[in-house]
């Protein structure tokens, strides 16, 4: 198996000040120049300053599109909101403000007259969101956040490419080593944390911040260290490495309709309809359940070369399984067909069909065995989260079969900002009575 390894050095985490705190109304640069551009290359049209994060924890967005009949933002920057229209200006540029919203980290996105775009101007970029291409946006609390970078020891990530026999292609994995990790030779738990059907596998790392978050949560003692391996969670092969990751890469920036369920049963997750539980969704397959694609190249590929290359605890009582939507479906499939590799399973915004036992006769049946082994079985959804409804099935189907386990609702929507605490919450929970992490 070929093995190709790139240290992956993150600095991903702007202050809102690089984009955003240039006073609103900037005038035009001289003919030919563009605000700090340089000139040479003609007339470049006014200077446009976006996101524009404003004292009062608004956002003032910009685009300039002087033909542009037609002008919205869309994205999480609404806070449930409807679709906010922009103003255009007599310049061409055309303007909202959104808010006041909460600290935290947003996407947004514009439609131009039914086109889906980024913001020009900003170039923090969410790889893949509902609508393609999304910017992003912090908007500061006081003082740096358990999201933030701060001055703290810092892990490593790395990506890892191989050779994946289970899917014919070529995948990535972004893997994250604790702080001590290089100045010790123990052997650490493994958690797997899978991203969701409207991501890729940089997603944990570029959105959702888990090595910063990681690495505050060693800081002040409140998680056992551990390796974070952050895969590709569906079939093919990952973008940028050949043909074959472009198919699923592309459906996942949102060139395909989703069908009912959405976020259900996407790409890589489980069998059509364990997820959702909406209304209209295709009737639940009859079990017992198939591995999925990515439950075959976890088990065949995957965790043979993170054990093989990194010094990773071999031993189901060390080793997590995690994913938000679709990778919480892939969480699904994998570990209740596989019981024995785990004994850490977290779901989030994804549920199970009414006849999870006869899908999962590994992990239900025998009065449940293999399940109640389970040291932490941590479920969690929104409540305005369009899962909610499926992860509470799940929860009705563990609690009539009497394993123990955690169901969590919290204020929020199918979204970042809803997975962001959570993983800052359950990652305390993992491995405490874990001998892995002191094992030679």
């Amino acid at each position: 198996m070929r093995r190709a390894f790139t240290t992956f050095m993150i600095a991903l985490v702007w202050s809102a000040s690089a984009f955003a705190q240039a006073p609103a109304g900037t005038a035009a640069p001289p003919a030919g120049q563009q605000g700090g551009r340089g000139g040479g290359r003609g007339p470049q049209g006014p200077q446009v300053v976006s996101p524009q994060v404003n004292a009062d924890r608004t956002v003032t967005v910009r685009v300039l599109a002087p033909k542009a009949t037609e002008i919205t933002v869309t994205g999480e920057l609404l806070n449930g909101s409807q679709p906010k229209p922009m103003t255009k200006g007599d310049d061409g540029i055309w303007t909202a403000t959104l808010g006041p919203v909460p600290p935290d980290v947003y996407t947004y996105a514009f439609n131009i007259d039914g086109v889906n775009t980024t913001d020009p101007r900003n170039p923090w970029v969410k790889l893949v969101s509902s609508t393609g291409l999304a910017s992003q946006v912090e908007v500061p609390g006081d003082g740096a956040q358990y999201y933030d970078s701060k001055p703290v020891p810092h892990g490593l990530v790395q990506i890892m490419t191989y050779e994946s026999k289970a899917t014919g292609a070529t995948r990535q994995a972004y893997v994250y080593t604790p702080p001590d990790y290089n100045r010790t030779s123990t052997k650490y738990p493994v958690f797997y944390l899978l991203h969701g059907g409207g991501d890729l596998d940089p997603g944990w790392v570029m959105t959702g911040r888990a090595n910063l978050i990681m690495d505050n949560l060693f800081a002040e003692k409140k998680a056992v260290p551990m390796i974070v391996v952050m895969p590709l969670a569906r079939g093919g092969g990952s973008l940028g490495l050949g043909p074959a990751g472009m198919s699923p890469g592309i459906a996942a920036a949102g060139n395909v309709t989703p069908g009912a369920g959405r976020g259900a049963g996407a790409p890589g997750g489980a069998p059509a309809g364990a997820a959702g539980g909406a209304a209209g969704a295709p009737p639940a397959p009859t079990g017992p359940a198939p591995l999925q694609a990515f439950a075959q190249d976890f088990i065949g590929d995957l965790v043979p070369a993170v054990e093989k290359t990194f010094r990773a605890s071999s031993r189901p009582e060390d080793r997590a399984i995690g994913g938000l939507s679709a990778g919480g479906a892939a969480t699904i499939n994998t570990s209740f067909s596989r019981p024995d590799l785990f004994r850490y399973i977290v779901i989030l915004s994804a549920g199970a069909p009414q006849n999870l036992e006869e899908l999962y006769p590994k992990f239900f049946g025998n009065g449940a065995t293999a399940a109640k082994q389970m040291k932490l079985i941590w479920l969690a959804a929104g409540d305005e989260d369009f899962a909610l409804n499926g992860t509470k099935t799940l929860d009705e189907v563990m609690t009539k079969n009497g394993i123990k386990h955690s169901f969590k609702t919290t204020q929020g929507r199918h979204e970042w900002r809803l997975w962001r605490p959570h993983l800052y919450e359950f990652a305390q929970l993992l491995f405490r009575d874990s001998k892995g992490a002191g094992t030679k």
